[in-house]
């Protein structure tokens, strides 16, 4: 009886855990986890090439996307800055 209730708080601890990282994943993150993935690649069937510009191509577009988002949020603050000013329900 007991082991399942560790099981169980185990479980809901992970899951917790997995969804507040994700909203967090940063750059840094992205590019750990590539240096990760190529020191433990196996010896004897290296990541190939294009493998690798594809995950460099993903880490160049996650950076485009982060650096849209945070000029969006800016955007989003200032308009509702204006409407307030001016006392429009947005």
């Amino acid at each position: 009886m007991s082991i399942s209730a560790v099981s169980s708080s185990t479980t809901a601890s992970t899951t917790s855990s997995t969804s507040s990282s994700s909203s967090s994943f940063s750059s840094e993150d992205f590019l750990t986890l590539l240096v990760e993935q190529l020191q433990n690649q196996n010896p004897l069937e290296p990541t190939s090439t294009e493998k690798v510009m594809d995950q460099m191509m993903s880490y160049a577009s996650y950076g485009q996307q982060a650096d849209t988002n945070t000029t969006l949020e800016s955007i989003a603050t200032k308009l509702d800055a204006i409407a307030s000013s001016l006392d429009i329900t947005v």
